[in-house]
């Protein structure tokens, strides 16, 4: 956590709270097998899935282990380098020679085969040499003493390793791989390939393995072999792959309630103790993690339970998919807590909560609750509890059915004062709507937003193939966007689009397409008038009414009609 206001950090971490142990306990069992010598382990999950604290923790059982030299790589920090592959093997020899103080004519070898490699890289990027000495230099002893440069390292390094007796394994841990460009990437797995057939060596490769596939397809374009290549290659440097636990929604009770625990428990001796416990009962079987308590010297208070149970019910399938997205929604908690109090905003914790999951989860509905004032706000959400909890039949008039669940859950609200904070909570939507999306996600949101219609058409495709949760979380950032957006017409299309492919999505864009009908052009009310999806047209005929709306755009929405 952070100083000032508690928030969590977004750092490794080796304090398991998310039941990692028994992954990592298969990858050291792979590791150990005397079978799998040379190996390469791939540790596979999505964005924020907890890849890097499994490595630390990796690194953190393997450290007292006799005869294992653990190496931390991080390709990411260098994949700006003309020669990725090199540095990566630098690295490993590198803390090699500084691991066992080891001196040998063979490691000079090594280093110069690098070297030389780098020149090489170098030349063929048209890097210029300022003494062309050095460069005739440096290039002719390697063809005069070996043809082959690199070709040779894999011999001259096994040699090395069979000199190095008390050496059992080198472990390589390799993060953030699917954060690096196209080229880094299959440059980092081309390192991995040199050592593939020396005995001695383990990789273990945490990332995405759908992004590191695209990434070696995206490099590999231009042959013609992309996507079935990539496959292949991948499953050729893999060969034992793991993938992290997707992430239930018990699983995210207790995560959210170890956190919570973390900020409300003064001493950490304490703390450490209730982990370990959820950590004994996850090997054990037992379940709930987080139960017979009574003999721990701390136990958290049913308000944490509570609150826990009600982020992880609550939350959208986006923000609750991984740990990160969950920390990042618990810090907005936290922030938005500390705001409202600063403008003299009074709520409950449970009520600022219950607000923010339908922000998170429903956003079409959470718009139809912060364009109404107060009066018309209380006989809203009275209507809508009676009809969530059976008292009455017929749903309210511009909420979704997939709002049931929400307005049934406690705390009820109808008469809490919550008109300031709802005011302060669409002020900060643009801010925090994006806190939850992945790089590649926001990287999506810039081309169904941006003019270039080749790439809108495929970010189309991609999103339209994505879960709801994440599709609407995406849906959230383009509306958030739409009044700093010169050109409406393209975020238009594009939820005009999504729409028809995904049903759920429907009652959010249309909402959304309302709340920002003053910025439309009118190329937006022609795309919202064709549109097949039924709600949407039914939002052309709204708009077409609309006596406030630009003129231009109404003639534009009538004209599609009668066309």
């Amino acid at each position: 956590m952070t100083g000032g206001v508690d928030l969590w950090d977004d750092n490794p971490t080796t304090v398991d709270l998310l039941g990692l142990a028994t992954v990592v306990d298969a990858v050291v069992g792979a590791l150990h097998a005397p079978g799998l010598d040379p190996v390469t382990v791939g540790l596979h999950g999505p964005w924020g899935a907890g890849k890097s604290s499994a490595l630390h923790l990796l690194r953190q059982k393997l450290s007292g282990t006799p005869g294992y030299l653990v190496i931390h790589l991080d390709p990411w920090e260098f994949d700006d380098q003309f020669d990725v592959r090199g540095t990566v093997v630098a690295e490993v020899l590198q803390e090699i020679v500084a691991t066992y103080a080891y001196s040998h004519d063979g490691v000079q070898k090594l280093w110069t085969r690098i070297r030389d490699s780098r020149v090489a890289a170098a030349v063929a990027r048209g890097v210029i040499f300022s003494d062309t000495d050095k460069l005739i230099e440096r290039l002719t002893p390697a063809a005069s003493k070996d043809s082959h440069g690199m070709a040779g390292f894999r011999d001259e390094f096994t040699t090395l390793l069979d000199d190095l007796a008390d050496l059992r394994r080198i472990v390589v841990l390799i993060d953030d791989l699917d954060r690096c460009l196209p080229d880094a990437v299959t440059a980092t797995l081309e390192a991995i390939k040199l050592f593939l057939s020396v005995p001695k060596m383990s990789f273990v490769l945490a990332a995405d393995k759908e992004m590191v596939r695209s990434s070696i397809a995206a490099s590999l374009d231009a042959s013609g072999r992309g996507d079935l290549f990539a496959e292949r290659y991948l499953e050729k440097i893999v060969q034992v792959p793991f993938s992290l636990p997707q992430m239930s929604s018990a699983d995210a009770e207790t995560y959210i309630a170890l956190l919570l625990c973390a900020q409300q428990c003064s001493d950490t001796g304490h703390y450490d103790s209730l982990v370990a416990h959820a950590q004994r009962r996850r090997s054990q079987g037992q379940a709930p993690p987080l139960a017979d308590l009574d003999r721990l010297p701390y136990k958290p208070d049913a308000g944490i339970f509570a609150l826990a149970n009600r982020f992880a019910t609550g939350l959208s399938a986006q923000s609750a998919s991984s740990p990160r997205s969950i920390k990042r929604f618990l810090n907005q908690f936290r922030l938005r807590q500390q705001i409202a109090a600063g403008q003299g905003i009074r709520l409950e914790p449970s009520v600022i909560a219950k607000l923010m999951l339908l922000e998170d989860s429903l956003y079409g509905d959470f718009q139809v609750l912060v364009k109404l004032a107060d009066e018309g706000r209380s006989s809203l959400l009275a209507a809508w509890q009676d009809w969530a909890t059976g008292n009455a039949d017929e749903r309210p008039e511009g909420v979704s059915e997939e709002s049931r669940a929400w307005a049934a859950a406690a705390p009820d609200i109808r008469n809490e004062p919550i008109g300031n904070y709802l005011s302060l909570a669409a002020s900060l939507g643009g801010l925090t709507a994006s806190a939850t999306l992945s790089q590649e996600q926001l990287d999506w949101v810039a081309a169904l937003m941006g003019e270039s219609e080749v790439h809108r058409r495929r970010a189309q495709e991609l999103v339209s193939g994505r879960p709801s949760g994440e599709q609407r979380a995406m849906v959230r950032v383009i509306l958030s966007r739409a009044r700093g957006n010169g050109k409406p017409e393209y975020l238009v299309e594009s939820l005009v689009y999504l729409a028809a492919k995904t049903s759920e999505l429907v009652h959010d864009i249309a909402e959304g397409l309302w709340s920002i009908r003053d910025v439309m052009d009118p190329t937006s009310g022609y795309e919202i008038a064709m549109s097949t999806t039924d709600e949407i047209r039914l939002l052309a005929q709204r708009l077409a009414g609309d006596t406030e709306l630009d003129p231009m755009v109404r003639r534009a929405i009538e004209s599609a009609a009668s066309g």
